[in-house]
C-alpha cells in the first residue's frame, strides 16, 4: 500500500504508539541493565571489603605476636645478670600476662648464657647437657616447664640463627596443639647466641572464621603459606592435614598461587565441598602469605540483582502498556479535531476555487484547534495576497522542499516560539555536556570536576542533585583516605606499644566500625535514590540493625574500661524490653538450628542497670543457643523478688559439672563441649557486668531434665515508672 494513500488519523496513532513504544522499551532496558551492574559491583565490593577486613585482622594479630617474641629476644641481648631464675620468672609473667600464648622459650647456645651447663646437667628441669633451654607452656592446662630438646632440629631455631632475622614458622601439631612459631635471635656483640619467642594456638583463627556468614550459605576459609588448611568449616578433620591444593581445583588453586606472591583477587569456580558455583574472594595476610578466603554461591550473592531485574521488567511492561494505550487514545482525540477542520477546509476550498472568498471557516471546535480557523478567517479578512503565498509555501513543502520561507519577516508567536525552541535545544545540550563530563570524572573517582552552569526548574533540580552526590562522594572519599592514613599510623604505633590489652580492644573496634560504617554509607545512598516503599522499608530495616550493630561495638570497647571501674550509672531500665531485643537479634541465630526462644515474660519489669546491661543477655541467651541441640528450645523467664529480678536462661544441653560450676564465670576458662568451642571472654563479661550492678550471677541444674539454667539477679527499681 502506499504510504501516501494512509488516512492522516492512521498516520498519526501509528506514529504515536510507535514512538512512545520505541522510547519507553529503549528506556526501560537502559534502567534495567544500568540498575543491575550497579547491584553486581555493591555485592562485589561488600564481599572484598569483608576478605579485606579479616585478612588484616589476623595479620594484625600475628605482628602483635611477634611483637612480643622479639620483645623478649631484645631483653635478652641486652641481659647481663647470667640469672637463669630470673629469665624463667620474665617468661612465665609473659605467659601470664598474655593468655592468648600458648607458650614462651628460650634456646640458648650451649655454654653462651652463663657457661655454667655442666653444673646444671641432669638438676631439675635440666636435660644431660644442662643447656639453658627452658619452654614454658600451658599445654594440659596449667603452666609448666619443660627442656627443649635438639632445638637446633627445628625451625623455629634454624632460620633464626641462619638468618639473624625474625621468622614466623609454618603450622604444625606439638603434643596434640595445632600452633604456630614466633622466632626472634638474641644477637650479642653481633654473634648469634640463642632464640626466644613465643607459640600460639590456632584454635582461635577456626573459631572465627567458623562464625563467619555471608549472605545465605557463604563460608570462609584460611591457609596457611604453603596452602596448608587452618579452618575449615565443613571438613574440619582437613584443618592441619590437607592443602587447598587437595581440591584439584584450578580456581583454588590460582588463588594459593596469588597468595604466595601477596595479591588478592576473585575467582568464579565450582566448590569442591558443596559443588555449587561461587565467586571465591582472597586475601593475603602479609605477615606470613597466609592466606584469608570468602565463599559466596553466586545464586545468593546476585539474588538480590534478578529480584530487582524481574521488577524493573514487570514495572517496564505496565508503563509500556499504559502509556501505549494513552497514546494511542490522546492521538485519536488530536485526529477527531483534525477531521473536523479537514473537512471544513474543504467545503472552504470548494467555495474558494468558485471563487467564493466571503466564506469562514468554523471556528466552534475544540480549543487548542481554535486558532486554526481563527487565523484563516483573519487571513481571508486580510488580504488574497497572504492566501497565494501560503498555497505556494505549502506546494512546495508537498514537494519536499522544506527550505523554502516566507517572502518577508516572519512575526510574532511563531519566531518567538522558533527562538524559545533553539535557546532550549542549545541550553540542553551544555547541561547534558557538563553532566557527562562530572559524571565520568566520578567513575574514575576525579570528584574534584564541578558542573558550572546549572539552568532552571527540573534542570537545575538534576544538576544540583549531580553536583551533591559529587559533593558527597567527593567527602566520602576524603574521609576514607584518612581513615587509611590513621589506621597505617595506628598500626604502627601498636606495634611499640605493650599495653596490648588496649591494642586487642582498638583493632577490634576500627576492623568492626569499617565495615560497619561503609554498610551505612552504601545504605544511606540506596535510601537517596530508591523509590520502591517496600525497598525502602527493607532498606530501613537494614540502616536500622546496622546502627543497633554499631551501638554494641561501641559498648564492648567501652567495657573494656569498665574492668577498672568501681561503679556504673544505673538508671530505670525496663528489663522485659531489653531482652525481648536480644531475643529478636539471636532469632535468625536460633532458626538456623531450628530452635525456639521462649521468652514467657510479657509485663514490664523495671531494674536499676546501665544499657550496657544488654550484652549480659544477648551473651546467655547466644551461649544457650550455641550449646544446645538442634530442634530444642531457649527458655527465658523474668521472676520478682522483695529486692531483686532474677532473670533466668534456660537450655536443654549437655549441661555443666558439678566441678566447674564455680569457674564457668572465670575469664578465658573453657568447659570442654563436643563440637563447639567459645572464645572464654563471654560469661567472664557477664559476670563483671553483673558485679558492676551488684547484682548476682550463677548456674544450676535444669530442673526439668538435661541442661543448665544460667540466672542474673539485679536490683529492682521501687518507685513509680
Amino acid at each position: 500500500m502506499n504510504w501516501m494513500q494512509i488516512p492522516l488519523r492512521s498516520k498519526l496513532v501509528l506514529a504515536a504508539v510507535t514512538g512512545v513504544l520505541l522510547v519507553m522499551v529503549l528506556t526501560t532496558s537502559i534502567t534495567i541493565t544500568t540498575q543491575i551492574s550497579v547491584q553486581e559491583e555493591l555485592a562485589h565490593q561488600q564481599a572484598i571489603e569483608i576478605t579485606n577486613s579479616y585478612a588484616n585482622r589476623f595479620d594484625g594479630d600475628m605482628r602483635a605476636d611477634l611483637a612480643i617474641a622479639r620483645s623478649i629476644s631484645s631483653t635478652l641481648s641486652e641481659y647481663e645478670s647470667s640469672d637463669r631464675d630470673e629469665i624463667n620468672r620474665i617468661l612465665t609473667a609473659i605467659l601470664k600476662d598474655n593468655p592468648h600464648l600458648m607458650g614462651t622459650y628460650v634456646c640458648y647456645e650451649p655454654n653462651a648464657f652463663d657457661g655454667r651447663d655442666a653444673e646444671f646437667a641432669n638438676t631439675e628441669s635440666y636435660d644431660s647437657t644442662g643447656r639453658f633451654s627452658p619452654y614454658w607452656h600451658k599445654i594440659g592446662g596449667d603452666i609448666k616447664v619443660d627442656q627443649l630438646q635438639n632445638c637446633e632440629n627445628y625451625d623455629y631455631y634454624i632460620f633464626p640463627k641462619l638468618l639473624k632475622e625474625d621468622v614466623i614458622t609454618d603450622p604444625y601439631y606439638y603434643d596434640g596443639v595445632f600452633m604456630v612459631s614466633y622466632g626472634s635471635p638474641i644477637i650479642k656483640d653481633g654473634e648469634f647466641i640463642g632464640v626466644g619467642g613465643v607459640d600460639v594456638s590456632l584454635d582461635y583463627i577456626d573459631e572465627v572464621v567458623s562464625q563467619i556468614e555471608a549472605f545465605d550459605t557463604g563460608y570462609a576459609m584460611m591457609t596457611g603459606s604453603s596452602g596448608l588448611i587452618l579452618s575449615q568449616p565443613y571438613n574440619k578433620e582437613w584443618i592441619g592435614h590437607k592443602t587447598i591444593y587437595d581440591y584439584d581445583n584450578e580456581g583454588f588453586s590460582k588463588a594459593a598461587e596469588d597468595i604466595k606472591y601477596k595479591k588478592s583477587g576473585y575467582i568464579d569456580t565450582i566448590d569442591p565441598v558443596t559443588g555449587k558455583e561461587v565467586v571465591v574472594f582472597y586475601e593475603p595476610v602479609e605477615s606470613k602469605n597466609y592466606g584469608f578466603f570468602l565463599i559466596i554461591p553466586k545464586e545468593e550473592m546476585l539474588e538480590g540483582t534478578f529480584a530487582l531485574r524481574d521488577k524493573l521488567i514487570a514495572i517496564g511492561i505496565l508503563s509500556i502498556f499504559f502509556t501505549s494505550i494513552a497514546a494511542y487514545l490522546a492521538s485519536r482525540t488530536v485526529t477527531a479535531s483534525i477531521d473536523d477542520i479537514v473537512k471544513d477546509f474543504k467545503e472552504m476550498a470548494d467555495s474558494i476555487a468558485h471563487g467564493e472568498l466571503n466564506i469562514r471557516a468554523n471556528t466552534e471546535i475544540d480549543q487548542d484547534f481554535r486558532e486554526i480557523p481563527e487565523g484563516l478567517n483573519q487571513i481571508l479578512d486580510g488580504v488574497v495576497v497572504p492566501i497565494h503565498e501560503t498555497t505556494r509555501v505549502a506546494v512546495e513543502f508537498s514537494k519536499g522542499h522544506f527550505d523554502v520561507r516566507f517572502e518577508g519577516d516572519t512575526e510574532g508567536e511563531f519566531k518567538q516560539l522558533a527562538q524559545s525552541i533553539n535557546y532550549f535545544a542549545k541550553l540542553l545540550d551544555v547541561i547534558i555536556n557538563e553532566s557527562n563530563a562530572v559524571l565520568e570524572a566520578m567513575e574514575k573517582e576525579d570528584f574534584s570536576r564541578t558542573i558550572h552552569f546549572h539552568g532552571h526548574g527540573d534542570l537545575k533540580k538534576l544538576t544540583e542533585g549531580i553536583e551533591q552526590t559529587r559533593l558527597a562522594l567527593q567527602q566520602a572519599s576524603i574521609d576514607r583516605e584518612i581513615a587509611e592514613q590513621e589506621l597505617k599510623e595506628y598500626a604502627r604505633k601498636l606495634e611499640q606499644s605493650n599495653e596490648l590489652k588496649d591494642m586487642f580492644t582498638d583493632i577490634m573496634r576500627h576492623d568492626l566500625l569499617n565495615p560497619a560504617g561503609v554498610i551505612k554509607g552504601f545504605t544511606e545512598l540506596l535510601l537517596m535514590t530508591e523509590t520502591d516503599e517496600q525497598s525502602k522499608l527493607l532498606l530501613e530495616r537494614i540502616m536500622k540493625n546496622n546502627d543497633n550493630l554499631i551501638e554494641m561495638i561501641h559498648s564492648a570497647a567501652e567495657f573494656a574500661k569498665l574492668e577498672s571501674s568501681e561503679e556504673l550509672e544505673l538508671t530505670m531500665q525496663n528489663v522485659t524490653s531489653i531482652i525481648e531485643h536480644s531475643t529478636e537479634i539471636l532469632t535468625t541465630h536460633a532458626s538456623n538450628k531450628e530452635m525456639d526462644i521462649e521468652f514467657n515474660a510479657k509485663e514490664p519489669h523495671y531494674v536499676l542497670a546501665n544499657p550496657i546491661i544488654e550484652t549480659v543477655f544477648t551473651n546467655l541467651i547466644s551461649n544457650a543457643i550455641k550449646y544446645s541441640p538442634e530442634k530444642s528450645k531457649v527458655v527465658v523467664d523474668v521472676k520478682e523478688e522483695e529486692e531483686f529480678t532474677e532473670i533466668t536462661v534456660t537450655d536443654f544441653g549437655e549441661g555443666i559439672k558439678d566441678e566447674h560450676k564455680s569457674t564457668v564465670f572465670d575469664r578465658f576458662k573453657r568447659v570442654n563441649k563436643t563440637g563447639v568451642r567459645g572464645s572464654g571472654l563471654g560469661l567472664a563479661i557477664v559476670k563483671r557486668t553483673i558485679e558492676l550492678h551488684k547484682g548476682d550471677v550463677g548456674v544450676r541444674d535444669n530442673p526439668e531434665g538435661q541442661g543448665s539454667v544460667f540466672f542474673v539477679k539485679l536490683k529492682r527499681y521501687l518507685e513509680e515508672p
